[in-house]
C-alpha cells in the first residue's frame, strides 16, 4: 500500500508538471522588441505585436533620403502593413495629419511644434532624422558671412518656411534684421534652385540635395554661408531641422506598430547613412532625386541622422526655444511641453 501510495504520488506531481509545461509551450509569442534609439543607448522595452496598417506622408526632399530603402521595400511588398506617399511641398502634409489621413510625418522640426500647438498636444515627435541641411548660395562672391547680408535681398523658398524662420533668426542675432530685404518669389526649392542655376536669382536660402544640383548647372554658383555653423556659432545648439511625428491617438491605441515602423525606419536610415552606394540607388528609385550621382556628393552634407530618447529631447527643446525667442510664430506661439515627444511604454 505503502509503494502504491507513493507510486500514485509520483504521477500527480509528474501531470502537473507535464500541464505546466504544456500551456508554456503552447501559447504563442505576442512580443516584439521596441528599438532603442541608436545613439541614446537607452535600453529597449517588449510590446505586443500589432499588425495595423500604418499612413506615412513624406517630405519629397533631403528628410526623405532615410526613408528611402523602407520606400522601396514597402512599395514592393516586402514590408508588409506600412504605406508612405511623398510630398513635395511641407504645407501640405499637416492637414492629412490633423484629419487623420495618416499616422505618421516627416516634418520639418518647427512645423512638428506649430503642430502640436495647432491639435492642443495631439502629435508627438518620434525622432529627429535631420540636422542642419541650410545653405546660403551665392551668384558671385560677396557674402561670407550673415554680417555680409546687410542692405542685399535673399530668396527663400515660400513664406513661412523652415527656411525662412532660420534665415530671420540669424539675421536678428547678428544685429541687421532690419537691413535684409527677405523674397519670396520663389515659393519651393525647386524654383528658388532654378533660378539661382540660371542666374536669375542672385542670393538664395536652399538645402541639400538642391545646393549640389545647382552649383553643378552653374560654375558661378558658391556655397556662402554654412547655415548649421551660422546657427551654432550664434546659439550654441545644433540645427536640427527634420523630424518624424506621429498622431498620439494612434501611438497610444498601437504602440506596437509605431515599434515596428521605427525598429524598420532605424534600419532605412542605417542603409543610408552607412553606405552610400546603396543610399544612392535607395533614393532614386523611390523617386526623392533624379542622379545617383548627385545623391553621393550630396549626402555628406545632408546630416541624415536617427536621434531618439533624451538625445533627441534636448537638441529639439532648445532649438525650438531659440526660435521663439526670435520669432514666436516660428514654433506654433508655444515652445512645446515635455509631453510632446514619444516615449515607449
Amino acid at each position: 500500500m505503502k509503494k502504491l501510495r507513493l507510486l500514485l504520488a509520483v504521477l500527480a506531481a509528474l501531470a502537473v508538471l507535464l500541464a505546466a509545461s504544456c500551456t508554456g509551450s503552447g501559447t504563442p509569442d505576442t512580443t516584439t522588441s521596441s528599438p532603442a534609439g541608436s545613439q541614446t543607448g537607452e535600453q529597449s522595452s517588449t510590446v505586443p505585436t500589432d499588425d495595423t496598417q500604418i499612413k506615412v506622408a513624406v517630405l519629397n526632399g533631403t528628410t526623405g533620403f532615410g526613408i528611402a530603402p523602407l520606400y522601396n521595400r514597402a512599395s514592393s511588398g516586402e514590408v508588409a502593413n506600412i504605406s508612405i506617399e511623398l510630398y513635395s511641398d511641407a504645407t501640405l502634409i499637416p492637414p492629412q495629419v490633423i484629419s487623420k489621413a495618416v499616422d505618421i510625418a516627416a516634418v520639418p522640426t518647427n512645423l512638428a511644434a506649430t503642430l502640436y500647438n495647432k491639435t492642443g498636444g495631439g502629435v508627438q515627435v518620434l525622432c529627429v532624422n535631420t540636422l542642419g541641411v541650410l545653405y546660403l548660395v551665392e551668384n558671385g562672391n560677396t557674402v561670407n558671412s550673415v554680417a555680409d547680408l546687410a542692405g542685399k535681398t535673399v530668396c527663400v523658398p515660400g513664406q513661412g518656411s523652415n527656411p525662412e524662420y532660420v534665415l530671420r533668426s540669424l539675421l536678428t542675432l547678428a544685429g541687421i534684421a532690419d537691413k535684409v530685404r527677405i523674397d519670396y518669389t520663389y515659393t519651393t526649392p525647386d524654383e528658388l534652385t532654378s533660378a539661382l542655376s540660371t542666374g536669375i536669382a542672385t542670393l538664395g536660402v536652399i538645402p541639400e540635395p538642391k545646393v549640389t544640383a545647382a552649383l553643378t548647372k552653374n560654375a558661378s554658383l558658391r556655397t556662402a554661408i554654412d547655415f548649421s555653423s551660422e546657427w551654432k556659432s550664434m546659439t550654441g545648439v545644433e540645427l536640427v531641422q527634420g523630424c518624424l511625428v506621429v498622431r498620439k491617438e494612434f501611438a497610444e491605441q498601437h504602440p506596437a506598430a509605431v515599434a515596428r515602423f521605427l525598429a524598420e525606419y532605424e534600419s532605412s536610415v542605417a542603409t543610408v547613412t552607412g553606405d552610400t552606394d546603396a543610399a544612392a540607388k535607395a533614393v532614386v528609385a523611390a523617386g526623392i532625386a533624379a542622379s545617383e550621382a548627385l545623391v553621393k556628393n550630396a549626402l555628406p552634407r545632408c546630416n541624415i541622422t536617427f536621434l531618439t530618447g533624451s538625445v533627441m529631447e534636448s537638441s529639439l527643446q532648445r532649438f525650438w526655444q531659440a526660435l521663439y525667442d526670435v520669432i514666436p510664430t516660428s514654433v506654433g506661439g508655444a515652445v512645446p511641453s515635455e509631453d510632446v515627444f514619444y516615449r515607449a511604454g
